[in-house]
């Protein structure tokens, strides 16, 4: 250390001014030209706000951008962004200032940026579900950092030199800082993922052990020990978002200051992402019953009979959890359930059409699911099953990613493995043709349940999570309770799927299967949506509709095969109920609280309701589609906002069903401002 310092110093003494600039200038230059190759690759998925007071035309090409995408893949991809402006704002802030002592300078420089590489490469890691390799990537890029550091500490002593401009040096020493806080934080990120794998792929041996009265470590315990390594791990995080949020960017080269802003925004935007979810993660333990044993709800939902929160419930789980074990798990019919209630309940609004009374298959009404399974929860206690702490559900779109991604799966009754793509058709023809009897038409879904229960072990940890992730992000499994901490937690994991508060524009297309068939495998809704907005500010939305009903005798010709194949009689009923009849919808189209409908086309004005729910306006009304027919409607409303500089728009998609995206018009005093499709949901509320 005093070895480098002496060096420094005499390389200072024979240094000219003149050369140090020019030293300066040429490496500044060399590593601007590496930033602009750097920065075109990293525009795609910026965000951008519209002012619609510039009444300028957008193309439909890059006209609109969305805010980052929020799955952890692309937060991480955050970290680089910071990673890169604190490696680059270092770097250029030393050559500027250390002209003279090359050697030092040119070796700090490649520590540093070694460091970042690695805190790059582990995130990276991490994010591929890759936890070995990204703890130890962390781990490798805090030692270099620190040592980065140690050097910035060595040039810092350098006297005169440090004069001229000693808030860079106060900025580069605070940004190798950073890097160093947000690396170690990483690395408890990675370690916890680690330790929750490792205790994830010693579940099953456990539960055996467990049951044959071995006395274990419970799975609840053993989550402990990741949880305090995130919450340490966020703890350093938000020590390097507080340092970042020290540098004096106003010192920096222009070009790099927008950088090092960018990544404090980014790395706040992250925290605030994270936050949520950590202050949630020791209620986990509880969830999985570690201090009492829990007990759950798992509603079955088949999304070819689409239903608010997802599909017709056909059948329902009873989860029995003590301290991260399954005591019990059993699935029954519902209908079982629902003939063991002796108290009438009218059926919600709309479902008159198909019962007299309502019933837990009818229980996920709404599309909040809070709201619904609230609702299920209530019928459930109504048949004299108890109560429960907590009611899921799960798509059967879920179980055909599962099978698919084990290459089929082997049922017991069949020679063959039934594939992805045959798995909910062949269901569907064992059940509504009672082949297993009247009494217990379902008995083949405890089978399947038997097969995959099996086979999940064959599923490594990573992957069996970036199914259930996915699983999240599409909205197949969803989860509520009444028990606060719970219901805390649903919200923090994005699976609660309640229906947001809003200040701007909002549109919520919901499906109700009436039908009762599975016609919903062949409908789809595409959706126009068109915003006006004139001088004052005053706000008029347009929605199209138009559902199209696809059952083609090709697919018929596939059923008879797949029937024929297995033995099952295929009568002309059975088709109709197994898509070939006609659809009929009822929809509900969710929008801002207040709003006024202006006028229908497409059927009658007086067979559209207006009604209030969950703080949104509703326009309900049924739509009957007849098989390789369509149907069109169009409302037209006044939103009770204005919106005079700018707009905001969220949308979102239901769960189970396939429209996940617009075409979407934006007009301000007859000027079009932006015209393009809109995905759903993902993207949360866009600006214009």
């Amino acid at each position: 250390m005093k070895h480098s310092r002496r060096r420094l110093i005499d390389l200072r003494k024979r240094a000219s001014r003149p050369l140090v600039v020019r030293r300066a200038e040429k490496m500044r230059a060399n590593l601007l030209r590496l930033e602009k190759v750097s920065a075109r690759k990293s525009v795609k998925g910026q965000s951008r706000r519209f002012d619609l007071a510039r009444d300028k035309k957008k193309s439909p090409q890059g006209a609109l951008y969305l805010p980052a995408d929020k799955s952890p893949r692309r937060n991480f991809g955050r970290f680089k962004i910071a990673a890169a402006a604190i490696a680059l704002v270092f770097v250029l802030n030393l050559a500027g200032i250390f002209g003279s002592g090359k050697s030092t300078v040119e070796r700090t420089v490649a520590t540093a940026f070694s460091g970042i590489g690695d805190l790059i490469a582990a995130s990276e890691s991490l994010a591929a579900g890759d936890f070995t390799n990204s703890q130890n990537q962390f781990a490798e890029a805090v030692e270099i950092l620190r040592s980065a550091e140690e050097d910035l500490m060595v040039l810092g002593g350098a006297g005169a030199i440090l004069e001229t401009q000693p808030e860079n040096v106060q900025a580069g020493s605070r940004l190798v800082s950073a890097g160093k806080l947000l690396a170690s934080g990483g690395e408890k990120f990675a370690e916890a993922a680690n330790t929750a794998s490792s205790a994830l792929s010693n579940w099953k041996v456990r539960q055996q052990a467990r049951i044959s009265g071995e006395q274990v470590e419970s799975f609840s315990a053993q989550l402990r020990e990741p949880i305090t390594e995130v919450l340490s791990g966020l703890a350093e995080l938000e020590n390097a978002a507080a340092i970042l949020s020290l540098v004096e960017t106003d010192v920096l080269p222009d070009e790099l200051a927008g950088k090092v802003i960018q990544a404090q925004r980014e790395l706040n935007r992250f925290l605030e992402l994270v936050r949520p979810l950590a202050d949630t993660l020791p209620a986990i333990p509880d969830l999985l019953g570690d201090r009492v044993p829990r007990r759950y709800l798992v509603l079955f939902q088949n999304q070819t009979e689409i239903r608010a929160t997802g599909g017709f419930i056909g059948s329902i789980g009873i989860l029995d959890l003590d301290d991260g074990f399954v005591k019990n798990f059993e699935i029954k019919n519902v209908y079982e359930i629902d003939g063991q209630i002796t108290q009438h309940f009218d059926p919600p609004e709309g479902y008159e059409f198909i019962t007299g009374s309502w019933g837990l298959r009818d229980s996920n009404f709404h599309p909040d699911f809070p709201t619904s399974a609230a609702a299920a929860e209530k019928l459930f206690e109504s048949a004299g099953f108890g109560s429960v702490d907590g009611v899921a559900a799960v798509n059967a779109s879920f179980l055909e990613k599962l099978v698919d991604y084990l290459g089929g799966i082997k049922l017991e009754r069949y020679s063959r493995k039934i594939s992805a793509a045959e798995l909910t058709l062949l269901l569907s023809l064992v059940i509504e043709t009672k082949i297993d009897g009247a009494e217990n038409p379902k008995i083949i879904l405890n089978e399947l349940w038997t097969a995959l229960r099996d086979r999940l072990e064959e599923i490594p940890p990573n992957d069996l999570v970036a199914l259930a992730w996915q699983a999240i992000k599409s909205k197949e499994f969803q989860f509520a309770s009444n028990n606060q901490d719970f219901l805390k937690f649903a919200r923090a994991a994005k699976i609660a799927n309640e229906l947001p508060p809003t200040a701007g524009d909002y549109l919520f297309v919901v499906n109700t299967s009436l039908s009762g068939n599975k016609s919903d495998r062949f409908t789809k809704n595409t959706i126009t949506h068109t915003t006006e907005i004139d001088s004052s500010g005053a706000t008029t939305d347009t929605i199209k509709i138009l559902r199209q009903h696809s059952w083609s005798e090709s697919y018929e010709h596939e059923m008879e095969n797949l029937a024929a194949e297995f033995g099952i009689r295929l009568t002309d009923n059975l088709k109709e109920i197994l898509g070939r009849g006609r659809n009929i919808d009822l929809i509900k189209i969710f929008v801002p609280s207040g709003s006024e409908l202006i006028s229908v086309e497409g059927l009658p004005e007086t067979s559209v309701a207006v009604r209030e729910s969950a703080g949104k306006t509703v326009f309900q009304f049924s739509l009957t589609t007849q098989p390789k027919f369509s149907r069109e409607v169009i409302l037209k409303y006044q939103l009770p906002q204005k919106f005079i500089a700018n707009y905001s728009f969220l949308g979102e998609f239901q769960s189970g069903d396939k429209t996940r995206s617009i075409e979407k018009t934006l007009k301000k005093n007859n000027t079009e401002i932006y015209a393009g499709t809109i995905p759903l949901g993902e993207t949360k509320t866009w600006s214009f």
